[in-house]
């Protein structure tokens, strides 16, 4: 075990921040975890680093005394030296200049005529194991590869730290964190700053790397491919999951089905009870009665489970209806001081209903075609022109449609003068402005805050058309998924510019990407072009062969080979495929038996209780009580091990073809 926390309780202040949080962290696993915004998710990572000390409960931290190589990654870090980029991600790494430099001594006496080759060359091996276990020999040139593999070239590697813009100096901390967590990595949101090609690296590196990896991150693609845990963080309270995110949602699906199904048998529980109750108090039944009225006040009651509860719910009410064109744009290119970002876009029209995604490196232009269609800036060439009964709304990712002079109040109340008061702190309601809240200057929000206010401020006004500038930022998993369900059952029409590949699967029917000058639109989602969205090209020829078929989803591959590389004989390359088929297909097969042998013997201890419970005296609750819990535990492992045995199914059905 490298990390762990153990019932561990935490305050500051007056306010409960973690209640009895439980979770170790063992060799091999990648951790995501998870939770709204302020649940904690930051704090357990400064627990194990020693950031914070734990009011109650056991951690165990990964420390250099206990061997582990650690790196860690957040984005408030701040670089160490004044040097170079190069420099800064190398200088976590003191002690392999201090054990080159005592080799380079050593060799140089074992060449002195009156040096103890004996204790010299002793000392020698020590050192060089030392300088060998920091992977001494490679670091440098890992460093330059990793540097090059988040964005930087060959040519920034001298630039001074201090030049680099914040994002730049994200990517250099995170660089030096991947390059010192040969055995553990603790990244918080290293995704904030990264392009998509630095993206998929990212996830192909923590894919095929033997450290132990925990993300923090709200990338719900990024965490479906790298996860094979999820820690959620929940009211302070943790609880750890197998699989992915998507394997997440279906069991905690699954539980709230199994917690309204045990609210439901308590609620039954407690009517019969109670009616028992009402009619022997005062009757000759009595003693029972009241035995059973002290039962119903010290019964743990179940909390009615509410699907809703974690979601913040947006709505887009059209003020009227559009007409079925909402926008064309015609012969147009955006850019700046007169010089275009793209060649023209001939001619596009946006229906009424249609959800674009504009996707592309940053810096293409895709935020600036939303200010030109929003009159913010002229295009360099054409023009938009916006459809019948069109009203259009614009959310950029700055917030600029909010005062900064106002207070939440006043923002939403200047909207719509004549509303009263109760009406506008309803309205403040639902997008979690409460009490004091609403009186907070804009200026003192988070950006979370800001960008929840900022689509407050265009829901209140009322569109038909949206332009959405990164929507998503600054917001937690719970915030995106309601702004996703928005999007999609928003009536009139909407333009999302997103990295967020997720939003882009479920909101998008079509894409508008800008790569290398040339601005092209397809029909379809993200799975249907992901290469091309991911900018992942062999050639426009190759792409357009593999899409006139049926569209594939493209899984981001673990070694990739160079495209210049001259193909070899077919029977080599399908050598390594074949051996890793059939050792996947064994360890598979495995596991569905595994499942298989679980699920029985779960179905055959919960026939059992119910059996046992059919016969028993109604009323002797104590028992039934505790029956009726070893139930509820039991239908918990059977949902859990039912999509575990499908889970392991699927997977070798899919080794199988």
């Amino acid at each position: 075990m490298l990390a762990s926390l153990n019932h561990v309780d935490l305050r500051f202040g007056p306010q409960e921040v973690l209640k009895d949080v439980t979770w170790a962290i063992q060799e091999g696993e990648c951790w995501g975890v998870i939770g709204r915004n302020g649940a904690g998710k930051s704090t357990v990572f400064k627990l194990l680093l020693g950031h914070l000390e734990a009011d109650s409960g056991t951690v165990v931290k990964p420390t250099k005394e206990r061997g582990i190589r650690m790196g860690h990654y957040a984005q408030d870090l701040i670089p160490e030296t004044e040097g170079s980029v190069l420099e800064e991600a190398l200088a976590a790494f003191g002690d392999v200049e201090r054990l080159q430099h005592e080799m380079r001594e050593l060799e140089h006496r074992m060449g002195e005529p009156d040096a103890d080759l004996t204790e010299v060359m002793e000392r020698y091996q020590k050192v060089t194991e030392s300088f060998e276990h920091l992977d001494g020999f490679s670091i440098r040139a890992r460093a330059e590869s990793i540097l090059q593999s988040l964005g930087f070239s060959a040519e920034d590697f001298d630039r001074p730290v201090e030049t680099l813009s914040g994002g730049q100096k994200c990517r250099v901390m995170l660089a030096k964190a991947i390059l010192q967590g040969l055995d553990l990595l603790l990244l918080d949101e290293p995704t904030n700053h990264l392009d998509l090609p630095s993206l998929r690296w990212l996830e192909g590196f923590i894919q095929d790397t033997d450290a132990t990896v925990a993300v923090i991150s709200h990338d719900r693609y990024f965490l479906d491919k790298i996860a094979t845990e999820i820690l959620e963080l929940e009211q302070g309270r943790s609880r750890s999951y197998e699989g992915n995110y998507s394997e997440f949602m279906e069991k905690k699906e699954q539980e709230l089905e199994l917690l309204e199904r045990h609210f439901e048998q308590q609620q039954a529980y407690i009517r019969n009870q109670e009616e028992y109750i009402r009619r022997n108090i005062a009757g000759q039944n009595t003693k029972q009665a009241r035995g059973r009225r002290t039962h119903l006040s010290k019964l743990n009651r179940i909390q009615k489970p509410l699907r809703d509860r974690r979601k913040v719910k947006f709505s887009f009410p059209e003020t009227q209806r559009g007409g079925d064109i909402a926008l064309v744009l015609e012969n147009a290119s955006v850019g700046w001081d007169g010089q275009p970002l793209y060649a023209p876009l001939e001619q596009l029209q946006i229906k009424r209903g249609q959800k674009m995604g504009i996707v592309g490196l940053n810096g293409t232009g895709k935020s600036t075609l939303l200010k030109a269609i929003a009159e913010e800036i002229p295009f360099i060439t054409g023009q938009a022109r916006l459809g019948s009964q069109v009203r259009l709304g614009y959310f950029d990712q700055h917030h600029r449609n909010l005062d900064p002079r106002n207070t939440v109040f006043q923002q939403i109340h200047g909207v719509t003068p004549m509303a009263v008061r109760q009406d506008v702190l309803g309205f403040l309601a639902k997008f979690q402005f409460r009490g004091d809240e609403v009186d907070k200057p804009v200026t003192a929000l988070s950006g979370g805050e800001r960008a929840r206010l900022s689509i407050a401020t265009l829901i209140r006004n009322g569109v038909n058309l949206l332009l959405l500038d990164e929507p998503t930022n600054h917001m937690d998993i719970p915030s995106m998924e309601a702004m996703e369900d928005t999007i999609l059952s928003f009536t009139g029409a909407a333009i999302v510019v997103t990295h967020d590949r997720y939003l882009l699967g479920r909101v998008a029917d079509s894409l508008l990407r800008i790569h290398e000058g040339r601005a092209e639109f397809r029909e379809g989602g993200y799975e249907d072009h992901q290469a091309w969205v991911d900018l992942d090209l062999g050639s426009e020829d190759e792409v357009g062969s593999q899409e006139s078929e049926a569209p594939k989803k493209v899984e981001p591959t673990r070694k990739p080979v160079s495209p210049q590389a001259k193909p070899g004989p077919a029977a080599k390359p399908a050598s390594p495929v074949d051996k890793d088929r059939q050792r996947a297909v064994k360890r598979f097969e495995k596991q569905v038996a595994e499942a298989e042998a679980k699920v029985a013997a779960l179905e055959a201890a919960l026939t059992e209780l119910q059996k046992e419970m059919a016969v028993m005296d109604p009323s002797d609750w104590q028992a039934f009580s505790a029956r009726l819990d070893s139930q509820k535990a039991l239908e918990a492992d059977l949902a859990y091990a039912m999509s575990d045995w499908e889970a392991a199914q699927g997977a070798l059905e899919e080794a199988q073809r």
